[in-house]
């Protein structure tokens, strides 16, 4: 354990003024603790300051008062665990399928040690709160303002909370249903896919997704069948081609677009008191898949890669990837990017996921470079009690007739210990998400105005970087 400090206060104020910031390190909120003192013992968060809320009065109510619209809403309090909820008298008169929903998170400890407002702060990739909270469209009261649930959840471990700011609690809106089902993973009862469906009346349906990998997601293609007709009938047609989903060791992509929609058919099922048929056909799937390979270089079999076409000419695209001034300012976090050599590097980035913050090393070293056409990249990585990895990039510039660059690029990643347990899905995800980011600093660095969409081919050549430097920790 890292050296940190422990209040308890004993009133919101107390708590709000002990949450200020410090140049020494971060603060952090001590809900239930069972994802926040889990990622403290990886390494993954180092909070100076843990302020408890266990005796903050008000934070564990329940109960159904007046929206601001007039109507009745059920009030959630943050510090309620799942367990008070699924046992409340007034959830289930209000919402019986929130409290369905808080019954069946993880086990027994959990679900009494657990809190509404954890979860939603932690905001996990395959959590079940998040597709209750925003299936139900409810409204994220903290400390400072009111939060919508279509703008809080913001990605994988992302929200959008403040520093410093602190979930009070929920209010859900009224309802004529909500359902919500999961299919678990055995060992950790994470939900390897879940959906909620909430019916608030015609015309007003919402269908929310988690467990795909990229953090809880909406389904426009539901939505909007089920607001014409609200039943078994208009899911018929409604293929998952709008929904992106990621493969591990668990379950591939194509799978798990495949639960949601058996899963959005019996949350309606259930709803409508509609009888599925024993042996229903399902709607041809439709994964969004990763780019094709270049057709005179196959991608690895335990790789990836793609081809992507860059508004920018091969030598400039060339002389950016090999420039450390250029990386440095381009890759999220990175603190120091030193080139050792004209063909060695080592930066130091800090990597945040919410309330997962990491600092690590990693060494890049070029090979067989025939400038400006082909290179390739070798990448070590040591994560101390976390494991190791190490892995080949190659990437070939093709110039295109309009001046631009075609690119093929082709990875293989090996990871050992703790590193290899938190899944191929993380990683592609965690990448992902620090693509928008990398490629707006990018486009800066190659002179791309401003107010010019961005090519998007940039995004395969930041997924190629980023992908290695969030796996290697430090």
């Amino acid at each position: 354990m890292n050296a940190l400090d422990f209040e308890r206060p004993t009133s919101l104020a107390e708590a709000l003024a002990l949450m200020t910031p410090s140049p020494e390190g971060s603060q952090a909120w001590l809900a239930g603790g069972q994802s926040l003192l889990a990622a403290m013992k990886l390494g993954m968060a180092t909070p100076s300051l843990l302020v408890d809320l266990q005796y903050v009065p008000g934070l564990r109510d329940i109960r159904v008062d007046t929206g601001p619209d007039g109507v009745p809403a059920l009030w959630i309090g943050a510090m309620a665990t799942h367990a008070s909820v699924a046992a409340s008298a007034t959830v289930r008169g209000f919402a019986p399928g929130l409290a369905a929903l808080a019954g069946g998170i993880a086990d027994a400890q959990v679900r009494n040690m657990g809190t509404l407002g954890g979860s939603l702060a932690h905001n996990d990739p395959a959590a079940c709160w998040p597709a209750g909270v925003l299936a139900a469209g409810a409204t994220i009261v903290t400390s400072q303002r009111e939060i919508a649930a279509d703008a809080y959840f913001q990605g994988l471990y992302t929200t959008a909370l403040e520093p410093g700011e602190l979930i009070v609690g929920v209010r859900f809106p009224q309802m004529a249903g909500l359902h919500y089902l999961k299919f678990e993973q055995p060992a950790s009862r994470f939900a390897l896919v879940g959906v909620a469906v909430a019916h608030a009346g015609p015309g007003q349906v919402r269908v929310a997704v988690t467990g795909l990998g990229m953090g809880i997601a909406r389904w426009p293609g539901a939505e909007q069948a089920l607001c014409v007709q609200f039943g078994l009938a208009a899911l018929s047609a409604v293929t998952p081609d709008d929904l992106q989903a990621l493969g591990d060791l668990h379950a591939s992509a194509g799978y798990r677009c495949h639960l949601a929609g058996v899963l959005a058919r019996r949350c309606v099922a259930a709803l409508t008191g509609e009888a599925l048929p024993r042996h229903a056909p399902l709607a041809p799937l439709a994964v969004q898949q990763a780019p094709a390979t270049s057709d005179s270089e196959a991608a690895p079999k335990d790789g990836f890669g793609g081809r992507q076409l860059l508004a920018a000419p091969p030598a400039q695209v060339w002389q950016a990837i090999l420039d450390a001034q250029n990386l440095q300012a381009s890759i999220p976090g990175c603190e120091a990017l030193a080139q050792r050599s004209p063909t060695d590097y080592e930066a130091t980035v800090k990597v945040g996921l919410g309330p997962l913050s990491v600092r690590f090393k990693s060494d890049v070293t070029l090979h067989d470079l025939q400038p400006p056409r082909s290179l390739t990249m070798v990448f070590v990585g040591q994560a101390g009690a976390l494991g190791s990895g190490q892995g080949t990039a190659r990437v070939r510039f093709e110039p295109t007739p309009d001046g631009g660059t075609l690119l093929h690029w082709w990875v293989q990643v090996q990871l050992s210990g703790r590193l290899a347990q938190f899944g191929n899905r993380l990683v592609e995800a965690s990448s992902r998400k620090l693509s928008e980011e990398f490629f707006e600093r990018f486009s800066r660095v190659l002179g791309v105005p401003a107010d010019r969409p961005p090519p998007s081919a940039w995004h395969s050549l930041q997924r190629l970087l980023a992908r290695w430097f969030s796996l290697f920790r430090k």
